[in-house]
């Protein structure tokens, strides 16, 4: 009895085995997805800015795309105020241990083309009447526009459905120096979206 219940685990194991086997994978409809679309939650919170991103899938190791930040507000914050930028990248994504690629840790290549206004403070002193001196001053708001490139490095989540969370932090220099533009900027935030 002992003999013929062994016999028939045996076979029922080798038939399962044998099944499991022949069985086609279940299709996974993240990994047929390519494109994805990212909106920067912390800045559309935070301040009056939205930056859209856009990125293609090439591989499991790396993506490509572009963002789009616009500023929605009339009000200069700080000296240099950014009205657009346009910022293609490059990502090399590390540490993947999943089928689908384009998730985890990311290093990313980035150049950026941005313009805004300048504020311009001009100061006038007249100290030859000691009696009574003139201090003048006032405000002029001048156009920029400059290209730069730099990096930034991040961490991507992609559920099984599609959604994606990002993190990500870096910054980059501009190639026109001057006193009139400013030197550098950032890049980075907390962005949702959803691969399609």
């Amino acid at each position: 009895m002992k003999k013929l219940i062994m016999t028939a685990l045996v076979a029922m194991s080798l038939f399962g085995t044998a099944f499991a086997q022949g069985e086609e994978p279940e299709a996974n409809p993240v990994l047929e997805k390519k494109h994805e679309l990212r909106l920067d939650a912390a800045e559309a919170l935070l301040v009056p800015t939205l930056e859209f991103n856009y990125e293609y899938v090439i591989s499991k190791y790396s993506g490509a795309g572009a963002a789009l930040s616009v500023n929605l507000s009339n009000d200069i914050d700080f000296e240099y105020g950014q009205k657009f930028a346009f910022t293609p990248f490059y990502r090399q994504y590390f540490l993947n241990k999943k089928e689908y690629g384009a998730r985890g840790l990311f290093v990313e290549g980035m150049l950026q083309a941005a313009g805004g206004e300048y504020e311009n403070y001009n100061y006038y002193e007249d100290y030859s009447d000691p009696n009574n001196p003139i201090f003048e001053s006032n405000v002029t708001n001048e156009d920029w526009f400059n290209v730069g490139a730099g990096l930034a490095v991040g961490q991507k989540w992609v559920s099984n459905n599609g959604f994606v969370f990002e993190l990500s932090a870096g910054g980059g220099r501009y190639f026109a120096g001057g006193d009139n533009v400013p030197d550098g900027f950032f890049r980075g935030g907390v962005s949702v979206g959803y691969r399609f």
